[in-house]
């Protein structure tokens, strides 16, 4: 990885790349909670928090990728952010792991690939109403 050559690609790493690094910082702090349980109780209540959690991660990461990087299709640009967002999900997984309470499943990491994956369209859906070309 090279490092940026002028202001404003530091400017743009700051502001693309800033938000997906508080954002997973966020997710690795839920996920070190001891004993933390959804909201209200029910099958597969956790699944959807796991995706209510993932969806603006693979929005920031999309959106991170479009503005920093060139030349993506929209469904490359989906797939490397839904990507991105399952091996952080993976490791977050693998955290969990080690927490109190806490256990850890590969169906949560699905889950978080469904919401990045959603997160990432939404960003893509975005984009094309406000005409940006792919």
């Amino acid at each position: 990885m090279t490092l940026p050559n002028t202001p404003s690609e530091s400017g743009k790493l700051i502001k693309f790349w800033f938000p997906v690094i508080i954002y997973s910082g966020i997710i690795f702090y839920g996920s070190s909670l001891p004993n933390l349980r959804p909201p209200i109780d029910g099958n597969n209540v956790d699944k959807i928090c796991h995706i209510g959690e993932y969806i603006p991660f693979g929005f920031l990461i999309a959106r991170g990728l479009f503005h920093t990087k060139t030349g993506f299709s929209a469904g490359r640009l989906i797939g490397l952010a839904t990507f991105w967002a399952f091996v952080y999900g993976l490791s977050d997984e693998f955290h969990q792991s080690f927490v109190q309470g806490r256990t850890s499943s590969l169906e949560d990491v699905l889950a978080d690939v469904i919401g990045a994956c959603l997160g990432s369209w939404l960003l893509v859906q975005w984009l094309k109403k406000r005409k940006h070309q792919f």
